[in-house]
């Protein structure tokens, strides 16, 4: 989910499970840096190795048993924040220069921490543990995955059911939070949860809907075997157009099923990519470090590789992601070719008219299928 969310998340967790008198402020501020830390797994790189973004970006950063960790850092760093008194700048020159920057920091601070009260660290456990919880819980409903139960399984856990980025999911839960700590009042705060958890069981439900159109039309095209493997994740913005991934006959199908309220459900007929097989031509010799590659990515996508040939290289796609739900080129792929090192390509390109033909699909003008 993105870092609004995660914000909102972690200030509305925080204010709404503190200790009764404790300060509201501190607690709002323990729960949004607690439900920032897991991703500062993105800060995890290595420039001999193109896939350590993929492996470590949701791992043990994102499990349950991390979130002790993150709740510990986030409540000293925000006792800290709260009791830290400033120093006076007794050079000319250097308060000169700072002024700006003392104004900004002080308005700043009678924004935000209006009482300055003496934090203790032990009271801010709670927040923080809720804030990192509302990360983990948040970025579960996506369909990335999430490694929540490291390090006893590495499955990740991905319910598919909202959105990376989605303003509906957001802004309200976003206003509710802000006023919350603004006006110092919980049950603004817990109103903005019980809004997003609402919207991530809305998403839920339309995602069983799309799923049963697409098996319902499945059955009415008498091509059973095309449930051989089938994935259904949402779109961008919306929780009305979903993507769906199926494989048939060694070819994955895409569609879009748009699933509106009191309406019939619509199927619009996507691209098809080969996937990818022992048999795909061009594939890298067993045990070369371009093989290496490939199955260290197969791990990451579970297996959801599609295949493309690109002259003497190959492309290996993870086909569950794209930027359009029809779209059969993936969002990501490994490119491997002889006597090169293996690159990762990040395919977020669009044709002309694709937003348009997107936004048809969300209206309901796009022609269906069925």
């Amino acid at each position: 989910m993105d870092n609004v969310t995660h914000a909102a998340l972690g200030i509305a967790a925080g204010i709404v499970v503190r200790r009764r008198g404790a300060s509201l402020p501190a607690a709002a501020l323990a729960g949004l840096l607690a439900a920032e830390a897991p991703d500062l797994d993105v800060f995890i790189r290595s420039a001999g190795d193109p896939l350590v973004s993929f492996r470590w970006h949701r791992h043990f950063t994102h499990s349950f048993a991390f979130m002790p960790v993150w709740a510990l850092l986030s409540a000293w760093l925000t006792t800290w924040i709260f009791c830290w008194q400033r120093q006076p700048i007794t050079n000319a020159a250097i308060a000169k220069k700072s002024a700006l920057l003392n104004r900004i920091g002080e308005w700043l601070s009678s924004w935000c921490f209006r009482r300055r009260p003496d934090a203790d660290w032990k009271g801010l456990l709670l927040p923080g543990l809720a804030g990192a919880l509302t990360h983990l819980l948040c970025d579960g409903c996506t369909s990335y995955g999430t490694m929540l139960l490291w390090p006893f399984a590495e499955t990740r856990y991905a319910w598919d059911c909202l959105p990376i980025i989605d303003l509906f999911a957001t802004l309200p839960l976003l206003v509710l939070a802000i006023l919350a700590w603004r006006k110092a009042a919980p049950r603004l705060a817990l109103y903005g949860l019980l809004w997003f958890t609402s919207y991530a069981l809305l998403g839920v439900w339309q995602h069983a809907r799309a799923e049963t159109a697409l098996r319902r039309w499945f059955a009415s095209q008498q091509v059973t075997r095309r449930t051989e493997r089938l994935a259904v994740k949402p779109t961008a913005l919306n929780l009305l157009v979903w993507r769906c991934v199926w494989l048939e006959d060694g070819r994955w199908h895409t569609a879009a099923v748009r699933v509106a309220p009191f309406a019939e459900p619509r199927i619009i007929v996507g691209e098809t990519r080969a996937a990818l097989s022992p048999a795909s031509p061009g594939l890298p010799a067993a045990g070369s470090p371009g093989a290496v590659i490939i199955a260290d990515f197969s791990r990451f996508t579970q297996g959801w590789n599609s295949f493309t040939a690109d002259g003497g290289a190959v492309l290996i796609g993870d086909i569950r992601f794209g930027m359009l739900p029809t779209s059969a080129r993936p969002l990501w792929s490994v490119r491997c070719e002889p006597a090169a090192p293996s690159t990762v390509i990040m395919d977020r390109s669009l044709r002309p008219g694709d937003w348009g033909r997107f936004g048809q699909m969300i209206v309901g003008n796009h022609t269906a299928a069925s």
